[in-house]
């Protein structure tokens, strides 16, 4: 009996094991083909920094939108809602001993003096109504009160006069013929200007989008090289960088701003956009009433707009070539992210670049940390504007810097430094702010030396917003004979929903301006003499205190 030995390989198993191998392969192969995308090793330095620079972007309008949806959410019950608002301003307090006993004594009776500030809004049917209380020593000393509707603006003082004195917008002919003022046919609203300049995000995106392309497009490869073995360093915080070079010389700098100027200029989205705006607000001002409001027509605004456009081609062209460049240096992390950026101008070889800009921003981990610089320097004159951010987010606790420098010396110097912390839970914010302020001015013999203490909590839920905080400010280099110091207390409670009730003018609670007679003004007259008669012998203890050496009648 013959055997027969099977000799043939196992073809599927083999096969099968090709195929792992391959894939393994090429996994290896793309894993470490994304590792050297990642590293840049197949990227232009063009392409390194415009991917930087849109990744940039789309964090700007990201932040912005995300900024703007807050502000939207706490402005919109205020638009949208009745709002009663009471703030109270109180435990006034002025650090220092002065020499007139006298002054001492208004310093201690101002200790116990408050001033409440009643406001009622509803922004959708145009009516506003409050009034200011001064109180002394636990008592209501004094009361203005206000009301205005869409045409109507009344005033009174009831302790001298029981009715309203107001104004009604619709006798503007008359009260023009009689005061010689022109008024509007009536008041604009915050809501109204929130809705004629309004823009959508979308909108703007998308007339920036064709010049951000433009700027790629005409963006050179010798233009830009790349350092990719950089590090950046800021506030403590060091990470390895790619370090971006962009420069354009004097001719390039002008046939790109050219470029995007005949863009502009012939640009119908951008223009709609702008003149929307402007027509929005000029019809809003017109329909309104208010005087010497002239708006140009659609036509005669794009001859300016035009007319702008060309003046600026019309001055570069003009303008003899330099060899002056501009160079932008950008310092970016492995995430696409730019830490910084510096805009210098260089001159002839040799001359000392000349920064006019320099930003850093970056996050690491709980931090965060902003800083814009503008810098002048022209004819000799120098100047800096800087605003510094840095702030630590742990939990719902937030601590942190935020400083502002505007230095134009000799003429003026202004220093502003603030330490933060503030905190969020569920429906309460905290809040405490301890700042420094150092103004000089080249007009003011001395300079003003500010620092102080703000503290603010507010407890909010959908129909209420509770706050309450202190003031104290300290004159740091006040006179001897000058306080040193003030302090307050202020509350504010608002509540959101409940309907207005706005008084009507009525002869018989009002005078209107426009019409009342000169008897009736004689008799108004004697009426608040009267008054002003009784209301200081009702408070003649008070003023007896303040000017004990004038006689009560």
């Amino acid at each position: 009996m013959e055997t027969t030995t099977n000799v043939n390989p196992p073809r599927k198993r083999f096969n099968k094991t090709l195929l792992v191998i391959g894939a393994a392969g090429i996994a290896v192969l793309g894993g470490l083909g994304a590792a050297y995308a990642k590293l840049d090793l197949f990227k232009s330095a063009k392409t390194v920094y415009l991917e930087a620079e849109a990744n940039n972007f789309a964090q700007l309008s990201d932040d912005f939108s995300q900024s703007f949806n807050e502000y939207e959410e706490y402005i919109k019950p205020y638009l949208e809602k009745p709002v009663h608002s009471t703030t109270e301003l109180s435990q006034i307090a002025v650090d220092g001993t002065p020499a007139d006993p006298q002054a001492e004594k208004i310093l201690d009776l101002l200790k116990s003096a408050k001033l409440v500030i009643q406001s009622n809004a509803d922004e959708s049917k145009r009516q506003q109504s409050g009034g200011v209380e001064v109180h002394l020593k636990d008592r209501k000393l004094l009361t203005l009160e206000y009301v205005f509707d869409d045409t109507k603006m009344g005033f009174r003082l009831p302790d001298f006069y029981p009715k309203y004195g107001y104004v009604d917008l619709k006798d503007r002919d008359t009260i023009k013929a009689r005061y010689g003022e022109e008024l509007p046919k009536r008041l604009i609203t915050s809501r109204d200007l929130y809705e004629a300049l309004k823009v959508s995000r979308d909108e703007v995106a998308s007339v920036l989008r064709p010049y951000a392309l433009l700027y790629a497009e005409s963006l050179k490869d010798s233009q830009v090289t790349i350092n990719k073995n950089a590090s950046f360093s800021e506030e403590g915080y060091q990470t390895s960088a790619r370090e971006v070079t962009v420069t354009f010389t004097d001719g390039e700098g002008k046939a790109l701003l050219t470029k995007i100027a005949e863009k502009a200029k012939a640009d119908d989205k951008l223009f709609d956009l702008i003149y929307g705006r402007y027509h929005n607000v000029a019809v809003l001002l017109k329909d309104s009433g208010y005087p010497d409001v002239q708006e140009l027509s659609k036509e005669e605004f794009k001859k300016e707009y035009v007319k702008v456009f060309d003046d600026m081609l019309a001055e570069w062209k003009k303008t003899a070539s330099t060899n002056d460049q501009l160079k932008m240096v950008v310092l970016i992390n492995s995430d696409d992210e730019i830490l910084s950026r510096k805009l210098v101008i260089t001159g002839e070889q040799g001359k000392e670049e000349q920064n006019f800009w320099h930003s850093v921003a970056f996050t690491n981990g709980a931090d965060t940390y902003r800083r814009y610089s503008l810098f002048v320097d022209d004819d000799g004159q120098k100047g800096e504007m800087t605003f510094r951010y840095k702030g630590t987010t742990h939990s719902d606790k937030t601590t942190g810097t935020i400083g502002f420098l505007f230095n134009a010396e000799p003429e003026v110097k202004l220093d502003l430094s603030t330490t933060f912390e503030t905190s969020k839970q569920d429906k309460k914010e905290t809040g405490s702010y301890d700042f420094k302020l150092n103004l000089k001015s080249a007009d003011q013999p001395d300079d003003i030396a500010l620092s102080g203490r703000i503290t603010t909590s507010m407890t909010k839920t959908d129909s209420e917003r509770d706050s309450e905080g202190t003031i104290k400010v300290n004159f740091d280099k006040a006179a001897p004979d000058m306080p040193k110091g003030i302090s307050l207390n202020v509350k504010v409670k608002e509540a959101f929903g409940k309907p207005l009730s706005i008084p009507a003018m009525t002869p018989e609670n009002a005078v209107n301006i426009a019409t009342v007679t000169d008897e009736e003004i004689m008799a108004i007259q004697q009426e608040v003499a009267d008054a002003a008669q009784s209301f200081m012998m009702k408070h003649q203890d008070l003023f007896q205190e303040l000017m004990p050496a004038v006689p009560m009648p």
